[in-house]
């Protein structure tokens, strides 16, 4: 064989390979957006400025209602979110781990603390590009591109990569100065700033597969409840966001064959009491207001209650009738959820039993405080979400999928597995579930 053939066939075998490593579902490319906090009405109510948002929600399927996992709070949703799983399978059990030795938690920053596999994962595998921007733990995760905050460059990956987006797109990316900062500001700042980020790398390096998520919508309605002006304008400008991902896909020539994924993490309620259990527990002397919580026995991390000892069953019994001796005033606030229930949310197996209180009432951790019922205005999350608006929005459109659909309620888990489908990638979701009945007809086997 001389030495043209052989370059031939070499170059034939490379593209080859290529090829067959890429995914090959009806879609080439995928955009996950987590709005955090981004709830149904947002897109099914004509008064929010969400225009992108209903032209995806007309053009594809939007639903009623997500289901969020528990606690319906961001990282937990986040990983179920990648992963099909539920939090008690994959690890991440609330947006900070409880460390039995004392108050300071640490964090759930790095991909190696999830415990089952990824789309990011199965994405890589079939030979695909990933970018992960601003997606919570995703530090060291498997993927080309990763964007944690501009404020810490070891957050972004691969090297030299924050110097290509300061020449090519955001400028000198200088930490903020306390005497410059206004959160507001910063916080429609930092989502915008995300967006043309991830609009530049769509646009440059076509990934296969990105997650990108979009936080001021969370804040303000933190702030201000379910509704308000800030609420009003972080959703417009979560919007602008969307659309540049859109407008980003049609100006690399990949915008029919992408499909979009838009999905809130939880949504919301407003809020006017708190509970502080652990102030109870510390008078109780269960729990004692030191560093490392001194020789405790009980402790509540928000509305779920750990022990020191997961067979301390005296223990649990003073807890429980801590709980259920409460004056009627107070205890017509809340039911307890015993462990049956919470194993079928996938709930940590170290939770004992957990609160679940009425409408407009939280379980806070903090112990600092003199009594059990506290005031706390604005807006919050994290419960057990039997109720409708803690429920997430969902919206899916482009390639395989139907067009104009509205389902009543979908899962958390059941995201991972229809990205997987469509981008026809080798992926096991544990807890998911693919519904055909949102595939294009077209792709449906016996249709």
């Amino acid at each position: 064989m001389n030495k043209l053939a052989f370059l031939f066939l070499g170059l034939n075998c490379l593209l080859a390979t290529a090829l067959m490593a890429q995914p090959k579902g009806p879609a080439k490319y995928a955009v996950l957006v987590c709005i955090d906090g981004f709830r149904p009405d947002f897109y099914l109510e004509e008064r929010w400025p969400t225009p992108n948002l209903k032209w995806l929600a007309k053009n594809g399927i939007r639903a009623k209602g997500v289901r969020p996992v528990v606690p319906s709070v961001t990282l937990p949703d986040h990983i179920t979110m990648i992963t099909g799983a539920l939090p008690a399978r994959h690890g991440i059990y609330h947006n900070q781990p409880f460390d039995p030795k004392g108050w300071n938690a640490g964090q759930y920053t790095d991909a190696s603390q999830i415990k089952v596999p990824t789309l990011w994962d199965a994405v890589k595998k079939a030979g695909g590009t990933v970018a992960a921007l601003r997606w919570p733990v995703s530090t060291n995760a498997p993927a080309d591109f990763v964007f944690g905050s501009s404020r810490n460059p070891e957050s972004i990956k691969p090297a030299g990569f924050m110097a290509e987006l300061e020449q090519n797109v955001t400028g000198k990316m200088a930490p903020y100065l306390p005497e410059q900062k206004s959160a507001d500001f910063d916080d429609y700042r930092s989502d915008l700033r995300l967006a043309d980020v991830g609009a530049y790398i769509i646009q440059k390096y076509k990934p296969n597969l990105m997650t990108i998520h979009f936080v001021a919508t969370d804040h303000f309605q933190h702030e201000q409840g379910r509704e308000g002006e800030k609420v009003e304008k972080s959703i417009a400008v979560a919007d602008v966001c969307v659309g540049q991902l859109i407008e980003a896909t049609k100006a690399a020539g990949i915008f029919n064959e992408t499909v979009f994924f838009i999905v809130g993490d939880h949504g919301f309620e407003d809020r006017h009491t708190q509970l502080a259990w652990n102030s109870v527990l510390i008078k109780e002397g269960l729990l004692f207001e030191a560093p490392d919580r001194g020789n405790w026995k009980a402790c509540f991390k928000d509305q779920f209650l750990m022990l020191r000892d997961k067979n301390d069953k005296e223990t649990l019994a003073k807890v429980r009738k801590i709980l259920e001796e409460q004056p009627r005033s107070i205890r017509n606030l809340y039911r307890i959820v015993e462990r049956a229930e919470l194993d079928q949310y996938g709930v940590d197996s170290d939770v004992a039993l957990a609160v679940q209180t009425v409408n407009g009432v939280v379980c806070t951790t903090r112990y600092n405080v003199p009594e059990l019922v506290q005031s706390t205005p604005g807006g919050s999350h994290g419960m057990i979400p039997d109720r409708q608006d803690l429920f997430a929005g969902f919206i899916a459109s482009g390639v395989g999928l139907r067009k104009g659909m509205t389902m009543p309620t979908l899962r958390m888990e059941d995201v991972a597995p229809h990205i997987a489908y469509l981008l026809g990638v080798d992926f096991k979701a544990p807890d998911g579930i693919l519904y055909p009945g949102i595939i294009a007809e077209n792709l449906i086997k016996g249709y």
